[in-house]
């Protein structure tokens, strides 16, 4: 009997200080094993900073805490996170929100936000987000300052390289022969100023003679605006005259010449009249051409031979002389053998 209470004594020791072990573990760790609560999930792309001590916060009042962490099943990379919310009066919806944010330079929290919906049960997943941690925000904000004092110090070198090529003698002679240029510059554009002061002096008097002139044409233009308008007026009943059918009229007579002109001139080159048969047939011309060479040969004759026609030119000759004509009149009845 001693035996066996000492038996049960030991195990009794035992239990407890496993007990304790767990309990003081889960102590240190910021767990109460003693406070009921409830358990729900969220789902997060990167969980970093979050461990089973991490507090769950509204408005800054911590009313749970995080149990564990476990990556999802379906391959995704995502990470579920538990969290006990042992607050009985907050009233958590399944439209709340479980959003990561930095509690401080190194730790971050869970902050509960919440919705307007329907109660949620215990192990509902509600919906996440999460912010950027201190350190990502402050290097989010490094990276362009570094990118820009990048540039500043490419640009400082690319001053410094141009600084160092000004203060080489050939471009210092340079530098100092295109100062001497842009003096000389001035001094023209100064001359040149000078002399158009000059010039504008000089034909001051004339320049007012034109804005004189000027203002008399003014004057006349507004003294005659009536007749102007009067001019303006006629030409817009003119415009009207033509509008209204005049112009259409005389297009229409010019359309109807223009068609007789054409039937005209069609019946001249098919023969038609005494023109037209001018025009077409050359017979007549070939007559005329005949008859004025007879009459130059009569002529010939006459100068040659005048006693032929008339006797009181003289007596007749025995031997009369031959004419062009007696020729023309020779070979025609004598033609040359072929």
């Amino acid at each position: 009997m001693p035996k066996i209470k000492r038996q049960y004594s030991i195990a009794l020791v035992v239990i407890a200080g496993i007990a304790l072990l767990i309990f003081g573990l889960n102590y240190l760790k910021g767990r109460d094993l003693f406070q009921q609560g409830t358990v729900y999930h969220a789902v997060y792309p990167d969980v970093s900073g979050i461990n089973d001590a991490t507090a769950v916060l509204y408005h800054g009042y911590k009313v749970g805490q995080v149990l564990g962490t476990e990556l999802m099943p379906d391959g995704s990379g995502r990470i579920a996170v538990s969290f006990l919310v042992h607050e009985k009066r907050l009233n958590i919806t399944k439209d709340s929100k479980a959003e990561l944010f930095s509690v401080d330079l190194f730790s971050r929290g869970v902050r509960i936000t919440l919705g307007s919906g329907a109660p949620a049960e215990a192990g509902d997943t509600l919906q996440s987000s999460a912010q950027l941690s201190l350190t990502e925000s402050v290097g989010a904000q490094i990276d362009p300052l570094k990118h820009k004092a990048e540039a500043i110090l490419a640009s400082a070198d690319s001053v410094l390289s141009a600084v160092q090529l000004i203060l080489n003698p050939d471009a210092r002679r340079d530098i100092d022969a295109s100062f001497v240029n842009l003096r000389a510059t001035l001094e023209n554009i100064n001359a040149t100023t000078r002399k158009l002061d000059r010039m504008i002096d000089q034909e001051s008097q004339h320049i007012g003679n034109i804005l004189s002139n000027a203002d008399k044409v003014s004057a006349n233009l507004a003294a005659n605006n009536q007749h102007i308008t009067n001019v303006l007026a006629n030409m817009d009943s003119a415009t009207a005259a033509f509008a209204n059918g005049r112009l259409e009229r005389m297009m229409a007579d010019l359309e109807g010449t223009s068609k007789e002109m054409k039937s005209l001139m069609a019946s001249l080159r098919s023969g038609e009249g005494t023109l037209g048969k001018l025009m077409v047939d050359d017979s007549l011309y070939n007559n005329l051409n005949a008859a004025t060479r007879q009459m130059d040969l009569l002529m010939e004759d006459l100068r040659l031979n005048p006693h032929r026609y008339l006797s009181i030119f003289g007596r007749k000759d025995k031997l009369p002389k031959l004419s062009n004509s007696d020729i023309e009149r020779i070979r025609e009845a004598y033609p040359p053998k072929p």
